[in-house]
């Protein structure tokens, strides 16, 4: 059982995560980032058929990187025309329909430890920078007219299960997990890791 912390000791972490939350403030003020705009060639309108009803089909918009990444548009589910009678809708900001996802980053053979500053304490980075990002996200489904959950699952370790694949997509130290959600609300279905 973990020792209760002391009035002193509870000041003493207060004391300095306010030294950190004052440092951050300061670095951003004095660093600010240009907005940079994301090109509209960037990115490609594709359909992905629901796994929860096969009768509807939602309308996705993908990174042309992370599509490239997770291995193009046949390694997904993905389609880039609408299946005729199905009917389509289009995922916007804010919709609460679930969608079933692969997140995942790749992984460097050699972790990084990133000494503590006055930001924030030391850690250690696995995660290695690919296509321009850390980490990436791709709507997921078993191709097919009939797709499920189990199948979309199945799917996925049958994809990271291959020894060329997984190296290829999450590296030595990397992580990929099947997930199912909207917004910030998502349930695992299965996770790989090298």
């Amino acid at each position: 059982m973990a020792r209760r912390k002391s009035v002193a000791d509870l000041e003493e972490l207060v004391k300095i995560k306010r030294a950190q939350t004052a440092a951050r403030l300061a670095h951003k003020t004095d660093n600010p980032t240009p907005y940079t705009p994301k090109k509209d060639e960037d990115y490609t309108d594709l359909y992905y058929l629901d796994p929860l009803d096969n009768e509807r089909q939602l309308k996705v918009i993908v990174g042309n990187g992370t599509l490239a990444l997770w291995g193009g548009l046949a390694a997904t589910g993905l389609t880039a025309a609408p299946i005729v009678g199905k009917a389509v809708v289009d995922i916007l900001k804010g919709n609460k329909i679930p969608l079933v996802k692969v997140r995942w980053y790749f992984g460097d053979e050699t972790a990084v430890v990133v000494p503590a500053s006055a930001l924030h304490g030391r850690w250690v980075k696995f995660y290695d920078l690919k296509s321009g990002q850390f980490f990436h996200q791709i709507p997921f489904v078993e191709p097919g007219l009939t797709p499920d959950l189990h199948s979309t699952i199945v799917a996925f370790k049958s994809k990271l299960n291959t020894v060329g694949e997984k190296d290829k997509i999450i590296g030595a130290k990397g992580r990929a997990e099947l997930v199912i959600g909207y917004g910030n609300s998502y349930v695992t279905l299965a996770r790989e890791k090298a």
